[in-house]
């Protein structure tokens, strides 16, 4: 289980849990400034950085403005998954050279329907990144 271990999020899953979202899961290289993906683009998978550096920005007044930088051993875009629309909300660039785990959508959503304790964790963190989002635009608008 190399993809999944010592990921935070996913303490709670028993060993057999991790190996069947395993199952789900591609490694993905990036070089530096290679984009993930771009705002509005459909949401079908959900990272977690193992390596490198990820820069999330959005198109805010006709103005690319950064909103944060995600570092090794976090989760990057389940807020897209979460959402009605199932839209990405901003773009996702490398700065450096980064290694990320691809978990497909419907597999997080399986693991959710299983290991609701993960489902507020999840819930959680996509809170706190909308809230540290509207903070962002709040002082750039």
């Amino acid at each position: 289980m190399a993809l999944l271990d010592n990921v935070v999020i996913l303490d709670d899953l028993a060993d057999s849990e991790k190996a069947q979202l395993e199952a789900f899961c591609q490694e993905k290289m990036l070089t530096t400034w290679e984009k993930l993906f771009d705002e509005w683009d459909d949401a079908n998978a959900m990272y977690i950085l193992k390596q490198g550096e990820i820069e999330i920005s959005k198109n805010l007044n006709g103005k690319s403005v950064v909103l944060w930088i995600v570092e090794a051993e976090d989760l990057l875009w389940e807020m897209a998954i979460f959402s009605e629309t199932w839209k990405r909300m901003a773009s996702a660039k490398a700065t450096r050279d980064t290694v990320l785990v691809t978990i497909l959508s419907f597999s997080i959503q399986q693991i959710m329907n299983t290991k609701p304790e993960l489902l507020e964790k999840m819930k959680w963190l996509i809170e706190k990144r909308m809230y540290e989002n509207k903070i962002t635009q709040w002082k750039i608008g």
